[in-house]
């Protein structure tokens, strides 16, 4: 019996799973120019800055130009509004809604005056005027309306908003929310508010996921800044088009560069998640990746199934790679899996952990796989069921196929069996006396609990197990 993350094998007579057979093989030298990529990206960029009511501001119109013209060379489709109006914005947003349909990856920029109403981010257009917080909902734009549209549509979510200068309406608009029982208050409403973990959704072989970056803390003031772009623009700006750099780190390196510039006056916040890798602009794979990477990577190559790996090229491929990258995540996957093959289970856990640590979503996958199947480590089902439902939450599918997918009750015996059927019958769904057999009405109340739990229905799973506290049920196993 094994959850497997690997080739096919057959262990008690049962067919095991392998996410490995789940993608077709690619000859390994079609290698062609496939790192260019052929995502579907669009972007909706708006600056406002000459404000018509109020005093203006000198660089969003500069940071919305340099963002839509570098997402341009980057392949992104470019919806930019300068100094839109609130109708020009309202008109922009359903053209970008039609932009969505199977986007792989959706951007929105903003650069101006923001301002947060009872804890929503409130976006100000450049005919607004504003003397009460009743106006608020027919003169400004709610970013939140925008982000669950790009949350419905797209694959890949991205929310940049250089929106957190100090707000001249502020005034006027507290003494209105005061005097009706409401917030305002400047700066922008917590990243918590457009993101929810229940929100990332995932479909089959995709990237899904949503990056949000503010370029102050919530609550906080951003500067415009004293050159032609702001703080925060002219840091995204260095790093947009770096090829190479995973998008976590990208959003890490310019938060770490306004700190710096500002002299740790501006922190900017920013919340990355994601079931994968994702480049701006991606790197030309090496050779580690040609020969080892997941045939479910973001590189836009042909990936290697686990039993296809040739370990014997890749293991010393990745160990070089590796020398350059030390804590790598993609390369410390790829030599974990070759480790993996050859046999050397002990050796890959390291790697697979490296990986893992760092938020890999393939490698947390596969070390969960090694717990629960004791390769290279002590056989430990808690600590294996945890990995794959974090695995599975972030999107990946065979997480989830690791999870729903194998039935364990050709392994357990009378008194695991007995424990089971206990536990269905306080839980009300078995009636009259257990046997300690998993016969047919035992069979039916498990159906009927997975049923009403919405769970898969396919025997004693680890997701069943899991959902029913039964894990410990699961007798220990070697593989052949």
């Amino acid at each position: 019996m094994s959850v497997c993350n690997r080739a096919s094998k057959k262990v008690l007579a049962i067919s095991l799973i392998a996410f490995c057979c789940l993608y077709s093989t690619v000859d390994i030298l079609a290698q062609e120019n496939f790192y260019n990529g052929t995502e579907k990206r669009v972007a909706f960029v708006a600056g406002v800055g000459s404000y018509q009511n109020i005093d203006p501001l000198p660089n969003p119109m500069n940071d919305a130009n340099a963002i839509a013209d570098s997402l341009g060379r980057l392949g992104f489709d470019v919806v930019k509004l300068i100094d839109p109006t609130y109708r020009e914005l309202r008109d922009a947003e359903l053209d970008f809604i039609d932009m969505l349909d199977e986007a792989d990856v959706a951007f929105f920029y903003y650069a101006g005056h923001s301002i947060q109403l009872d804890g929503v981010n409130i976006l100000i257009p450049v005919d607004a005027r504003l003397d009460s917080v009743d106006e608020m909902a027919s003169k400004t734009f709610q970013l939140a309306r925008l982000v669950n549209r790009m949350d419905r549509f797209a694959k890949t979510k991205i929310i940049v908003l250089d929106a957190c200068r100090d707000n001249p309406f502020m005034n006027k608009l507290q003494s209105s929310a005061h005097a009706k029982g409401r917030s305002v208050s400047i700066g922008l409403a917590g990243i918590g508010t457009l993101v929810k973990d229940e929100e990332i959704k995932a479909t089959e072989f995709d990237t899904y996921g949503t990056i949000v970056s503010y370029a102050a803390a919530p609550g906080n003031v951003a500067a415009d800044g004293e050159g032609s772009n702001s703080p925060y623009t002219t840091a995204l700006l260095k790093r947009l088009e770096e090829p190479g750099l995973e998008v976590g780190r990208l959003f890490r390196q310019v938060a770490a560069d306004v700190v710096r510039k500002t002299h740790g006056a501006q922190k900017p916040e920013y919340l990355v998640k994601l079931t994968d890798e994702f480049y701006f602009l991606n790197p030309e794979p090496s050779q580690c990746d040609y020969l080892a990477i997941e045939p479910q990577n973001n590189l836009s190559i042909p990936g290697i199934e686990f039993d296809r790996i040739n370990f014997k090229k890749a293991i010393p491929a990745c160990e070089g790679a590796l020398k350059n990258s030390p804590e790598h995540p993609r390369y410390a996957h790829n030599l974990a899996r070759a480790l993996d093959l050859s046999g050397a289970h002990e050796q890959s856990i390291p790697y697979y952990t490296i990986a893992a640590d760092q938020g890999y979503v393939h490698a947390i996958n596969s070390l969960g796989v090694m717990y629960v199947n004791g390769q290279g480590l002590e056989q430990d089902f808690f600590k294996g069921v945890a990995l794959l439902k974090q695995a599975k939450k972030r999107g990946h599918v065979q997480a989830r196929v690791n999870l729903q997918g194998t039935d364990f009750s050709v392994l357990m015996e009378s008194s695991q069996f007995l424990e089971l059927q206990l536990r269905l019958q306080t839980l009300g769904f078995l009636k009259g006396a257990v046997s300690g057999r998993f016969d047919e009405a035992t069979k039916q109340a498990v159906a009927t609990y997975q049923g009403n739990s919405k769970l898969a229905v396919n025997g004693l799973t680890l997701e069943t197990l899991d959902h029913l506290d039964l894990v410990s049920l699961i007798p220990h196993f070697k593989l052949n």
